[in-house]
C-alpha cells in the first residue's frame, strides 16, 4: 500500500514540475520576445493586435478560437488588429515564436511588442484581458 502511495506521490510531482517548467517556459519566453519579433512586421503599429495560428486541421481552430476571435472584433471594432495565420504556412515564425500547438494566439502591443503567448484556445475575455494589460 505504501508503495502505491509513493509512486502516485512521484507522479505526481512530475507532473506539477512539468506544468511549473512549461509556466516558467513561456513566461521567459514573453519576456524574450518583448524586444522585437517577426510580428512587429507584419502587424500595423499604434494599435494592440492579436495574432492566432491555426491549422486546416484542428477542430478547436475553427470551433472555439475564430468564433471567440469574431466576438472580440465585434466587441472592440477597430480598436485592434486580428492576424490570423496558418501554423503550417509559416514554421520559422512558429518555431521562433515557441508555438507548441493550434490554436495558440500572441497579444502584441501598439509597439509591437510580445505581451502574451496562450499555447491552447484562449477565450475572448481572457484575450481582452491580454489587451488590457498590453495597453497599461
Amino acid at each position: 500500500m505504501i508503495d502505491r502511495i509513493l509512486i502516485l506521490s512521484a507522479v505526481i510531482l512530475a507532473v506539477l514540475a512539468i506544468w511549473g517548467g512549461l509556466r516558467l517556459w513561456r513566461v521567459a519566453k514573453v519576456r524574450q520576445l518583448q524586444n522585437g519579433t517577426p510580428l512587429s512586421k507584419m502587424v500595423p503599429t499604434g494599435k494592440p493586435a492579436i495574432v492566432a495560428f491555426s491549422s486546416p486541421s484542428c477542430r478547436d481552430c475553427h470551433t472555439l478560437q475564430a468564433p471567440a476571435l469574431a466576438r472580440l472584433k465585434t466587441k472592440l471594432h477597430d480598436r485592434v488588429t486580428v492576424l490570423s495565420l496558418s501554423a503550417l504556412e509559416h514554421p520559422e515564425l512558429v518555431d521562433f515564436l515557441g508555438i507548441l500547438t493550434v490554436p495558440s494566439t500572441v497579444v502584441v502591443d501598439a509597439k509591437g511588442a510580445v505581451k502574451a503567448l496562450n499555447l491552447g484556445y484562449a477565450s475572448d475575455a481572457k484575450l481582452i484581458e491580454q489587451l488590457g494589460q498590453a495597453t497599461t
